[in-house]
């Protein structure tokens, strides 16, 4: 059993993922569109080594719902990534899907648990991506150096512009951080690669992009403790003070959840906007590392409230921050 199979089961836990389990996660569906919460772990498409896809079951999953005919897809996910995937019904449906996408207006919205803390609170990132051979293989990467450069040159060194809005909802002092990511551009890896090269943040449980080299991400020993690791023996010297292995780091699944979808003017006119939970151990690691999505609003709400008591009172509101 590989690694990223074992991580997905314990991610999941006794859940069985095939066509019924995917009519459970279905979010919204009217006659063009389907919405479904992808769970983590299942690929979309099939490929090398993949023996059951999304995909697969979208014939069992038609017969169940009884759509009378297949959806499909409109856009994809990474494997590890969870959250919103959209099906459509009709050609007429994915051509009206397909132009929305041309035109950018469709708006998409990430939540990631990162390893470390932006400098800035907000911002965009602005950093060309495209492949290239490193130590540990080919993958996605950022070049600065073709920041700002024609589309030409972009094109003729294998890269395309790549732009990513970041927003951070709560941290732990400098150890993690919370952020909501929408990317403008839609390109493969973009969100992670601009989080691990663009912010020097990499996602929590992003083993691909935490370093140029295959290996489990390196965790910060605070972390590490945050997240409740204990130290493990070895077999072959049992006498040895135990250590945390870079077995247990590389079960750590991808904190990465496409959280929010906004078709505009959809709907006769009118928005549509979806919005997925969250995994359970997307949850439980929120928990363990006391980041709240609206920490933000909690304490706005608390200076107000201080504020127009004291306003109330005829008293000085100097004090209260932001007044």
């Amino acid at each position: 059993m590989t690694l990223a199979i074992k991580t997905a089961r314990l991610a999941l836990g006794k859940t069985v993922i095939d066509a019924r389990y995917l009519t459970k996660k279905v979010l919204f569906m009217n006659n063009d569109i389907i919405v479904v919460n992808k769970p983590y772990g299942l690929p979309v498409l099939s490929g090398p080594g993949v023996k059951m896809c999304l995909t697969d079951m979208l014939e069992e999953f038609a017969e169940i719902m009884k759509l009378g005919q297949k959806p499909e897809l409109a856009h994809r996910l990474d494997r590890d990534c969870s959250g919103i995937l959209l099906l459509t019904r009709t050609p007429t449906a994915a051509k009206k899907v397909a132009e929305i996408f041309v035109k950018r207006t469709l708006k998409k919205q990430y939540w990631a648990v990162t390893v470390g803390v932006p400098t800035f609170e907000e911002g965009e990132i602005n950093i060309p991506v495209g492949g290239a051979k490193l130590t540990g293989g080919h993958r996605i990467v950022t070049r600065r150096d073709l920041i700002g450069k024609p589309n030409e040159v972009l094109k003729g060194e294998g890269f395309k512009n790549a732009k990513t809005r970041f927003e951070v909802l709560d941290t732990n002092q400098t150890s993690c951080a919370l952020l909501q990511l929408e990317p403008i551009t839609g390109l493969k890896h973009q969100i992670r690669v601009h989080a691990a090269e663009g912010l020097k943040c990499p996602v929590l449980g992003d083993h691909k992009f935490s370093s140029d080299s295959r290996q489990p991400q390196v965790l910060p020993l605070r972390l590490l403790q945050l997240l409740q690791f204990q130290g493990v023996k070895s077999k072959n010297n049992p006498e040895e003070k135990g250590k945390i292995r870079p077995w247990q780091r590389a079960l750590i699944p991808l904190h990465l959840h496409a959280r929010q979808l906004t078709l505009p003017k959809f709907d006769d006119g009118k928005d549509i906007v979806i919005t997925a939970p969250s995994p359970d151990y997307f949850q439980e690691t929120l928990q363990k590392l006391k980041l709240h999505p609206k920490r933000k609003n909690m304490l706005m709400s608390r200076e107000e409230a201080e504020y127009y008591k004291l306003k109330q009172l005829g008293k000085s509101t100097k004090k209260i921050v932001g007044f």
